[in-house]
């Protein structure tokens, strides 16, 4: 017998945008019984990364956005406190939020616990739309596959692998570069 179900929900919306392009929303959220939960939070699963991306672009865009919410949150709170050190403070806490912000909402990296918790995901098209949802089908099947071996860590298992054909085994070693 298989485990227990798991369901992978999603919800799509379209909005229009400042310039009347239409943008395409995606939302989505793993449901997990109490069983795989406990499993979850035993080996740690919601720290893993599910799908994995380059975001180093978005650090870039996230420092600037930083720099100049910093610049104008502390020239605003120091001219109201007239406090440079409140100014200060309030500007390095207003820069780290809004970089941390910027980074969350736009990094392409989906962690389980995003999906554990429900994730928004905004789209250029619908056809990017489809593609995001098929790989966060694809990679919450292959987590599902993790988390039904994890059942079984526990104890010595032996793997026999046996040598491929020739022609196979070059085909094999090929595919992993």
């Amino acid at each position: 017998m298989f485990g227990n179900v798991i369901e992978l929900l999603f919800k799509r919306e379209q909005t229009t945008g400042s310039v009347g392009r239409v943008n395409f929303k995606l939302w989505g959220k793993l449901e997990v019984t109490q069983d795989e939960q406990a499993l979850i939070r035993r080996y740690r699963f919601d720290e893993s990364i599910l799908i994995g991306a380059d975001d180093r672009h978005l650090l870039r865009g996230a420092v600037r956005l930083g720099a100049i919410v910093f610049v104008i949150a502390a020239l605003l709170l120091t001219y109201l406190s007239s406090s440079g050190i409140t100014g200060l403070v309030g500007g390095l806490a207003a820069d780290a939020g809004a970089g941390y912000w910027q980074m969350n909402e736009k990094r392409e990296t989906i962690f389980v616990k995003d999906l554990l918790h429900g994730r928004h995901f905004t789209c250029e098209s619908v056809v990017e739309l489809a593609k995001k949802e098929a790989w966060i089908e694809g990679a919450c099947e292959m987590f599902r596959q993790v988390r039904e071996s994890a059942k079984h860590w526990d104890g010595v298992e032996r793997n026999t692998i046996e040598p491929l054909p020739k022609g196979l085994a070059r085909e094999m070693i090929l595919r992993a570069f």
